[in-house]
Parts: structure tokens; C-alpha cells; sequence
């Protein structure tokens, strides 16, 4: 499967006593290619610390997803900021939702799975036409 992972999932892989952690690790772990748009890997610092963990732990673990030889790292393309905006503004979202949907951008895009815990996120990809996963 090619998995786009939201923040949440990679949140659930890292702490170990998390409610989803075995489930996400499996998400991770049976994914034949991962994609990781720069926003996912800023959310995810940003939650890891909030949540208390060591940055420099932090670090270790955004170096473990970025050398996995199946990982796609880049920084989102103007044409997937504009499709972000744009579904934003049809859906009538405030400008605190813009993550989720530059992430489902990328993931129409791309056309891969997004794996995500987000029930909000799940019910927009799904109507969108995006494979969900769990």
C-alpha cells in the first residue's frame, strides 16, 4: 500500500502505551512506499514536544521515518496549496483546518491512501473520493 500517514499515525507509532500504537505501527510497517509532506513532519514536532517528549528524541525518530528507504520526503507543491485552499473555502472551513486539507491534497495528488485517526479528516477524504485508512 502506498500511505500517505497523517501526523496522528505517526504520533500513535512513537508512544508506545498510545490507544492505536500497534495498529499504526502496522500501518508503518505494511506500507510499501510512505509519503511524508513536509506539513506531517512540522505537525509532528510540534505534537511530539507539546506532549512533553525530548526534541532530541524527536529528532531521532523524524530520522528513522526520513532514512526508511521507502520514504517519499518532499515540501507540497503551489498546486496542492491551491487545491488545500480551495476545498477549504467550498467546505467552509476556518483557516484552522488548512493542515488537514493540504495533507488531503496530497493525497489526491498523489492518488494514495491517507492513514489517519481523524475522524473529521477520514469523512472529507472519504467523500473526496481518497482511500482511508484504518
Amino acid at each position: 500500500m502506498r500511505l500517505l500517514p497523517d501526523t496522528n499515525v505517526l504520533v500513535y507509532e512513537t508512544i508506545e502505551d498510545s490507544t492505536h500504537h500497534d495498529e499504526a505501527c502496522g500501518l508503518i510497517d505494511n506500507a510499501s512506499e510512505i509519503y511524508l509532506p513536509s506539513i506531517v513532519i512540522h505537525e509532528y514536532y510540534w505534537v511530539m514536544t507539546k506532549l512533553g517528549v525530548n526534541p532530541s528524541i524527536v529528532l531521532l525518530k523524524i530520522a528513522e521515518y526520513l532514512q526508511d528507504l521507502r520514504t517519499y520526503y518532499f515540501a507540497e507543491s503551489l498546486r496542492v496549496y491551491k487545491k488545500a485552499f480551495r476545498m477549504l473555502l467550498e467546505d467552509e472551513k476556518g483557516y484552522r483546518d488548512i493542515n488537514d486539507y493540504i495533507i488531503l491534497a496530497v493525497a489526491l495528488e498523489e492518488k494514495i491512501t491517507l492513514g489517519t485517526y481523524d475522524q473529521g479528516l477520514k469523512r472529507i477524504a472519504t467523500e473526496r473520493g481518497v482511500k482511508v485508512t484504518p
